[in-house]
């Protein structure tokens, strides 16, 4: 069992800092991210990232706010399928969020407005989103919920199906070329107060937590946990997943770090919210993506966000008033070290 232990890491080790593009480095790069709104979170500095470094590189997403991958494809071709996202029930197939990177630090968005779309789908299609560039590479990025998809534990899902889905939307010689993989999801903070039923439905066989000890315990669990079974989702997803971008790993060591943690609650936008933090926070799940797909070092990269916008709580629940800091060159530094180790291991 060790040796099988020591072989998978071996291998994420390895996928995970490979390139994963096969391009020259002078040629254009068309990254695709396709998830809901972390996916947004965790792309928003790759494109400046990549601009630093004389990479050119095309950065878009494709989300759909609080959706599962599995509701995603069920709503690809059913126009009447819809989920419950901020209770308002949206529909999948024309509400997407579009936000596209062309080698600029902000993006375009399509539509400009919102994402809360309700009935009307005021917004766009995967397939228009899909058809729109050439992509290299498309990651996918699985909800905190990841052991649905695992299948030794009768996962619900198997993402080869959107995987699979999406590449008969795609031009055969952009299907036949594209590059697919995982974006790894971070769990939440110890002290988060935001207690999602489906944690411990998944995680604490449906017990929940009595205190906030129990619940802190149960979020460096399922931090774990993620680690962990990634590989098995990847596994099962055959070449539909050739690499990992370790983003949860990167942000949990920043918020182990001592000065890092302090940009945003542990890197969270609030207390009781699952967004990143504007600025440092996103900062490192970009670097994940870059040093992973773009096959640089971490001394390489010159670019930071010169501000983050960090909560300053107040109550119980963390009611939640921003302030903008100015990241320093030495604090950017530590931001890169951490994503890099994350991304080394």
């Amino acid at each position: 069992m060790k040796k099988i232990l020591l072989a998978l890491c071996l291998v994420f080790a390895a996928t995970s800092l490979q390139a994963a593009e096969p391009k020259a480095k002078c040629d254009t790069l068309y990254i695709l991210g396709v998830g809901n709104s972390w996916t947004r979170d965790s792309m928003r500095w790759l494109s400046a990232i990549a601009k630093s470094v004389g990479r050119p590189v095309v950065v878009g997403h494709a989300y759909l706010g609080g959706s599962t991958l599995e509701q995603q494809y069920n709503g690809i071709d059913n126009h009447e399928y819809t989920y419950k996202h901020g209770k308002v029930h949206q529909v999948v197939h024309s509400t997407y969020q579009y936000w596209l990177y062309d080698c600029t630090e902000n993006p375009v968005k399509t539509p400009n407005k919102g994402y809360r779309n309700g009935l009307n789908g005021i917004g766009v299609t995967l397939e228009s989103v899909v058809t729109d560039k050439p992509w290299d590479i498309m990651v996918f990025q699985p909800e905190s919920t990841m052991r649905r998809y695992v299948r030794s534990q009768g996962g619900t899902f198997d993402l080869n199906l959107l995987a699979e889905r999406i590449k008969q939307m795609m031009k055969p010689e952009v299907a036949a070329k594209v590059r697919c993989g995982l974006m790894v999801p971070f769990s939440y903070p110890q002290g988060n107060t935001d207690y999602r039923k489906g944690i411990y439905q998944l995680y604490n066989n449906g017990v929940k937590p009595a205190n906030q000890a129990e619940w802190d315990d149960l979020y460096e669990r399922v931090h774990r946990i993620i680690q962990k079974e990634i590989y098995e989702v990847g596994a099962s997803m055959g070449s539909n997943c050739q690499f990992y971008v370790n983003v949860g790993q990167a942000i949990y060591l920043g918020r182990k770090h001592k000065q890092l943690s302090k940009s945003g609650y542990k890197l969270q936008r609030s207390q009781n919210n699952t967004h990143l933090s504007e600025g440092l926070a996103m900062y490192i799940a970009s670097l994940a993506y870059a040093y992973t797909l773009l096959d640089i070092k971490q001394e390489d990269v010159t670019f930071y966000p010169k501000y983050s916008k960090d909560p300053q709580l107040t109550g119980d629940r963390g009611k939640t008033d921003y302030i903008a800091v100015e990241n320093t060159p030495a604090l950017a530094k530590q931001a890169r070290k951490v994503a890099w180790r994350a991304c080394k291991k």
